[in-house]
């Protein structure tokens, strides 16, 4: 009985090894990705009139979405932050170091995407609210453009998101939690970021919605309690 009792108390209790902790955190992971899958599909529905159009263009044209879009944009990656803890966790031994450093350049990634998608719907949905005349707004959307704090959160963005989630899939894989295909859909995730137009980006929601879809999985699997009996059968070697 003793070893039993043992066995039981041998992990420590944490707020995300309870089931409000999973059940918080499975939320965070699934409103994350599918929040960023939702407004890339939205902006690519939304077709301004005339030559050559700028976000200016969407913005002015579809006020209503354009602010709902911005908004989901930049609370999306809030809320995914808030899983990431338990993902961390899936690895307490055995790929906890790569787990640990995929987990916060991720969301690194996912904080610096905040700001700016913040920077990117706000400036130009300013621009729009302010119906500048031609040369006027031309002039303020080169300059928007050439902002350099907006450029350096997107680089810092794009690199930490496309590295990040394939450093946890690997130390997820090494830990055993995921299956080997994972950190292989990670990384055509990352891959297709250096890829325009529609095709490229379908495989990347498609390939973005398998990595997370497995992760979360296994963050919903982590509740199972082992039966503290296994650990007194005698193994066959």
């Amino acid at each position: 009985m003793g070893r039993l009792s043992g066995i039981h108390h041998s992990r420590k209790e944490t707020f995300m090894s309870t089931r409000l902790g999973r059940t918080v955190a499975v939320i965070a992971l699934c409103v994350g990705p599918l929040n960023l899958i939702v407004t890339n599909i939205a902006q690519w529905m939304l077709q301004p009139h005339g030559a050559d159009p700028t976000p200016v263009d969407v913005a002015a044209q579809f006020p209503t979405a354009w602010l709902i879009i911005g908004i989901l944009a930049v609370l999306g990656p809030l809320v995914w932050l808030a899983g990431l803890p338990a993902v961390s966790a899936l690895a307490p031994d055995r790929g906890a170091l790569l787990t640990g450093i995929g987990a916060l350049v991720t969301g690194a990634g996912l904080a610096a995407g905040i700001g700016h998608l913040a920077a990117f719907f706000g400036g130009y949905g300013a621009i729009a609210m302010a119906a500048l005349p031609g040369d006027a707004r031309a002039a303020m959307v080169s300059a928007t453009d050439a902002e350099p704090l907006g450029g350096i959160l997107l680089i810092v963005f794009l690199i930490c998101y496309s590295i990040g989630p394939v450093v946890l899939a690997v130390g997820l894989r090494v830990a055993h939690r995921v299956a080997v295909w994972v950190p292989i859909a990670a990384i055509i995730t990352a891959g297709a970021n250096l890829f325009g137009g529609p095709i490229a980006g379908i495989v990347q929601l498609v390939a973005l919605a398998a990595t997370w879809g497995a992760i979360i999985a296994a963050v919903a699997r982590s509740g199972a309690r082992p039966d503290p009996r296994a650990a007194l059968r005698p193994r066959v070697a």
